[in-house]
């Protein structure tokens, strides 16, 4: 399948008949494993879309459209494992970048907000490189974003000149705002948001590495040191202790090139595994050469498969049909797996 008429069955398996066409990605490495690619690649759950779009409005994303839901969509609602809830979404863009916010509303399902702290097992953390963080900043104030770093403003890291201040939206994840000593040597996005890239704690990295670069096949770009570091000034940026101390790796997804941090706080552990259904919640959306094979090394890992069923289905996506399936990860993560699409009988 072309890579267009890919992007738009990506778009159709998630329901998002009304989502603004992707942009073009940047070439990233050729997969070498299971993993092909990805779609929206940030998906937080959350309970008031309207609220939550006014918010990553503010962090630099752009919306078109309307919200769309999957009251006619069976398949969609069953490979959430949620087939009597009601979903609301809607996709955001960062012109220039690849992948997008994709914001579900889910309600009818019993979910409860989560509430983590940023060095939980199972935080999912946004962080996204900004032309001006002062202007980023000042509209998550204006619509009330709660603010999470040391201080409750922008904290200077003095060894780069970095700036950075953590926030969270309203249904509780957490989004850092970043912006570079050197404005001039910021990646190349083409809109306020210059770079994203999405932070995953987990409760052990080495364990999290052997599952997403050993047997998903995520390409490292950043190796883990074997010692844990500190440094008050980046504590502060995120509102944790200054004497906390963290391991962090770097990985790529093939094809996208979208990078996937993984970070793990020392003496953290994790808390009560989450429901997809609860605020708070976060998925990623991952291509994958054999559904079964990568469900199989999630669950392998600790994972749980979600999808109503507990074995993929199939979800038509316009001519095609797309093998999906939902597997939590052994932090919490939710991981969307997509098979490449067939053509349908």
């Amino acid at each position: 399948m072309k890579t267009a008429a890919l992007v738009a069955a990506l778009a159709l398996s998630a329901g998002f008949a009304n989502a603004q066409p992707a942009s073009s990605p940047p070439s990233g490495p050729k997969p070498t494993g299971l993993v092909v690619g990805s779609g929206n690649f940030y998906s937080p759950i959350v309970a008031n879309l309207e609220e939550a779009i006014g918010f990553y409005r503010g962090v630099g994303f752009e919306f078109q459209g309307e919200p769309a839901n999957a009251d006619a969509n069976l398949p969609l609602r069953q490979m959430f494992g949620l087939p009597d809830a009601k979903l609301r979404y809607q996709i955001g863009r960062a012109p220039g970048l690849p992948g997008g916010v994709e914001i579900i509303e889910i309600s009818g399902a019993g979910g409860q907000r989560l509430d983590l702290k940023v060095q939980d097992p199972g935080t999912v953390l946004l962080q996204v490189v900004v032309r001006d963080i002062d202007a980023a900043f000042a509209r998550l104030k204006a619509v009330n974003a709660p603010v999470v770093s040391t201080g409750g403003n922008v904290v200077t890291v003095p060894d780069n000149g970095l700036r950075a201040v953590l926030v969270q939206d309203p249904a509780g994840h957490f989004i850092r705002l970043v912006q570079p000593a050197n404005a001039a040597a910021a990646p190349p996005g083409t809109g306020d948001i210059r770079a994203v890239r999405v932070r995953h704690t987990v409760e052990n990295l080495d364990r999290a590495i052997a599952l997403y670069r050993d047997a998903l096949g995520l390409q490292e770009s950043r190796a883990a040191p074997a010692a844990y570091s500190s440094s008050p000034p980046i504590a502060d940026s995120f509102g944790v202790p200054q004497d906390t101390q963290w391991r962090l790796a770097q990985l790529t997804v093939p094809t996208s090139g979208i990078p996937l941090e993984l970070i793990e706080f020392k003496g953290a552990h994790r808390p009560q595994p989450p429901d997809l259904a609860d605020p708070g919640a976060t998925r990623i959306q991952l291509r994958v050469s054999d559904i079964d094979a990568a469900a199989a090394a999630l669950v392998k890992a600790g994972g749980k498969f979600i999808s109503t069923g507990g074995k993929p289905l199939d979800l038509p996506a316009g001519n095609s049909t797309l093998k999906v399936g939902v597997v939590r990860d052994p932090d919490g993560y939710f991981v969307v797996l997509i098979n490449a699409p067939q053509p349908a009988q």
